[in-house]
Order: C-alpha cells, then structure tokens, then sequence
C-alpha cells in the first residue's frame, strides 16, 4: 500500500504515514528535532553575544580615542 500526501480543501496538508510506524516513535523523532534546534539556537545566540560584546568593546575603545583626540586639541 502506498500512500501520498495530499492538500485538503482547506489548505492543510496531510502527510502520509506508514500505518506500522508507532506514535512513540514519531513522538521520538519529534523530540530529536526539537532538541536539535534548540542545541542550534543555543549555538547562534551565544555567537551573537560574543559578537555583541566584542562591538561594545570596539566602541568603547573607539568612544575613548575619540576623547583622547579631543582632549588633545583643547589643549593645544
């Protein structure tokens, strides 16, 4: 028996499934999944953050050589 999947009237797809395939182990690959993505996002945003600290300190040196310059024309 095959099965496709198919697009209700509606909009809404329905996938075919194997009809010897157990809820537990769809439930399984679902928390696979999730754990996946979450290692992912987990990954990305400490990327982020990393970048994010290194600009506020680029910035910070920035902001202070740009005082420095500043400081230095006044007093000449």
């Amino acid at each position: 028996m095959v099965s496709e999947d198919r697009i209700s009237e509606n909009g809404h797809l329905h996938a075919a499934t194997d009809v010897n395939e157990s809820p537990n182990e769809f439930i399984k690959a679902v928390d696979e999944l999730l754990d996946n993505l979450s290692a992912k996002f987990s990954k990305v945003s400490t990327e982020v953050f990393a970048k994010m600290d290194e600009m506020a300190q680029r910035l910070d040196e920035l902001e202070a050589s740009i005082k420095a310059s500043a400081d230095n024309s006044e007093s000449a």
